[in-house]
């Protein structure tokens, strides 16, 4: 059950993560990635083909605020935390524990808060998202992407996928439990295989 619990908390991360804005996995790479090599993320995107135009991080920021990226990030560090809270209250829960580990459990959750709050700032996820999107997009693309963005279609898509990748999220989360006990089986199964073979012989020493 703890590992089903551990697994439930790393799906809500990476999945939060890597689905904001459609943002590659560089974002989950978090300081990592924040402070790898800047040509780095360029040489393996680099989608763009040979003479496209590369886009200007003035059009990159410009889409950003049209699709109010810095907002999203704020909702989800606050998703962050609640999982964090959500998964500490469930590891606790029916457990008698004195003040002073409660004290100590208390300052760890603190800590863990702090730390996503300062890895998901918006300070350290720009820089992100500006060589990622720079390195995947071409200027053509992202001014049509802006003008997509601007239109009512685009700005339901940016209002509404929040409420979609939660609403999506709880049923891939469902899935979760049966996957771990079928992950649980098939350890058995294999295990039980290996069990059966007959012993390897000993090889005779020359």
């Amino acid at each position: 059950m703890k590992q089903a619990g551990a697994l439930g908390m790393l799906f809500r991360l990476a999945l939060l993560l890597t689905t904001v804005l459609g943002l590659p996995t560089a974002v989950a790479a978090g300081a990592e990635a924040a402070e790898g090599p800047a040509d780095a993320s360029v040489a393996a995107a680099g989608d763009a083909q040979a003479g496209d135009a590369q886009a200007s991080d003035a059009s990159i920021l410009e889409m950003l605020q049209v699709m109010d990226a810095e907002q999203l990030v704020a909702g989800l560090k606050d998703q962050v935390n609640q999982m964090v809270s959500a998964s500490m209250q469930q590891a606790l829960r029916g457990k008698k524990l004195t003040p002073e580990v409660q004290t100590v459990i208390g300052r760890m959750q603190t800590k863990m808060l702090a730390t996503a709050d300062q890895m998901l700032s918006w300070e350290v996820l720009e820089p992100i998202y500006l060589r990622t999107y720079r390195a995947s997009f071409t200027q053509d693309e992202i001014d049509s992407i802006i003008a997509f963005y601007k239109t009512p279609g685009g700005q339901a898509l940016i209002k509404k996928m929040p409420t979609v990748m939660k609403n999506a999220l709880g049923e891939i989360l469902a899935m979760v439990a049966p996957m771990q006990q079928k992950f649980q089986q098939i350890q058995k199964e294999a295990l039980d295989e290996l069990n059966a073979l007959p012993a390897t012989p000993a090889t005779p020493k020359t």
